[in-house]
């Protein structure tokens, strides 16, 4: 396991920016690295608004290639992220009826097709207890990305 502290005040710009340091090769494509950035990103980004920090980018390796990513944080939120990440996505009939409560949840859920969670764990850099949210990587080309294939993601 490789772990990186996420400053409080650009924690999503900072885990996409490992993110893709760590992830840049192949197997992944552009369209799937751009994706697991979004999904990087509304994590550190939950983390920082929802919970305090300390705050961490976790990846764990198995036979030396990234595996599993997460966000760490001190909170205590691992049951109701759990509970939200397991929820449908639903799609209102109008914009007016969109739910605000967890929805970027909803939509990790949606980007890793459902290989995501939530658990109690510790901080590598304190040892204190918290929530990670996980999701799984990619382990080759037959991870199932949305969008058309093919296609660029947005430069960012």
């Amino acid at each position: 396991m490789t772990a990186w502290c996420l400053p409080p005040g650009s924690a999503a710009r900072r885990a996409r920016e490992l993110l893709r340091e760590q992830l840049c090769k192949p197997p992944l494509t552009a369209g799937m690295l751009a994706e697991l950035e979004v999904v990087v990103s509304e994590l550190a980004t939950n983390a920082t608004r929802h919970a305090p920090g300390p705050y961490e980018l976790r990846l764990l390796h198995d036979h030396g290639l990234p595996v599993r990513a997460e966000v760490v944080d001190a909170g205590a939120g691992a049951a109701l992220i759990e509970h939200l990440l397991d929820r449908p996505l639903p799609v209102p009939e109008r914009v007016d009826d969109l739910e605000l409560g967890g929805r970027g949840l909803r939509i990790v859920a949606e980007l890793t097709h459902g290989r995501c969670g939530a658990h109690w764990t510790r901080l590598c850099g304190t040892g204190r207890l918290g929530t990670g949210v996980w999701f799984d990587l990619p382990a080759g080309h037959d991870f199932p990305i949305s969008g058309q294939p093919g296609s660029s993601p947005d430069p960012r």
